[in-house]
């Protein structure tokens, strides 16, 4: 198969092909995958288990949003940045000698891998988000939450693409995950409000997965939702979640975010792939 006796439709179709035998070939990662994902949703379901309507509702519904976010997000920054270092060398050595367009090997590998990047927050957010007690009052609250971690997930997978682009050694690039990520997670509004941050940071935060993840679910649980403490006639346990996270984007700009983030990162490592393919020609 060369670039100039096959069509880009053709290649695609055999590099989607040889991408599914592989993953057939080794079904204890796709088990693995899937345990992870039970055992790390079962255990957000004990830790946050029926949120109450209090101001200790209030911050375990905030602490589950949250580390829901940073799950979706580390799991697919994990299942990603491990194999494209991996894959490097023989995509280099097939993209140099023309046997397929940069763009097909790319649009291949992210079409192969969609099953596993549905079916891993569509599992997982089944599983916490009635147990958990998040907000039911309208029918379209759990499509809308499962519509956001899809996002959060992918979005994710698209910046750890670009890290593993970048990093040949597989071994630097998990090195540097955590100081390439984990700054981003300040920008998320949960550890500090997004109106306090330093004014020469500000443009970081709108950068942040993390950020429009956190703050979409955030929207989504309680717009609509009303807790006994927002009733409160005491002031001391009286609560507006709301206003007390005071975020500058709204539901729709964050899921558009989280949107353009998704493709802005898998556009970004389609251009680094096509830079190495050239570079070692």
């Amino acid at each position: 198969m060369t670039r100039s006796n096959s069509s880009w439709c053709y290649q695609f179709s055999l590099l989607a092909q040889r991408n599914f035998i592989n993953i057939m070939r080794l079904p204890q990662t796709s088990y693995v995958k899937l345990i992870v994902t039970i055992l790390t949703a079962l255990f957000c379901v004990v830790l946050f288990m029926n949120v109450g309507q209090d101001l200790a509702g209030v911050q375990n519904r905030n602490g589950a949003l949250f580390f829901i976010t940073m799950t979706m997000s580390f799991n697919a920054i994990q299942n990603v940045i491990l194999i494209f270092p991996d894959e490097r060398p023989v995509f280099l050595r097939e993209a140099n000698n023309n046997m397929y367009r940069v763009s097909a090997y790319f649009w291949a590998k992210i079409f192969s891998e969609f099953p596993s990047s549905l079916l891993t927050p569509v599992i997982f957010g089944s599983i916490v988000y009635y147990a958990i007690g998040f907000n039911q009052n309208e029918w379209y609250k759990f499509p809308y939450f499962q519509l956001i971690i899809f996002l959060i997930f992918n979005a994710s997978g698209g910046y750890a693409l670009i890290l593993g682009t970048i990093f040949s050694d597989k071994q630097l690039a998990v090195t540097l995950t955590p100081v390439l990520i984990i700054p981003f997670m300040l920008f998320a509004g949960f550890f500090v409000n997004q109106n306090n941050i330093p004014v020469f940071l500000m443009p970081f935060q709108y950068l942040s997965i993390f950020k429009y993840g956190f703050q979409a679910l955030v929207w989504n649980e309680y717009t609509g939702l009303t807790l006994e403490c927002m009733n409160a006639t005491d002031f001391a346990k009286k609560c507006d979640p709301l206003k007390e996270m005071d975020f500058p984007e709204s539901l729709e700009t964050s899921v558009l975010a989280l949107v353009a983030m998704y493709v802005g990162c898998n556009f970004i490592a389609l251009c680094i792939m096509v830079s190495l393919s050239k570079k070692y020609e």
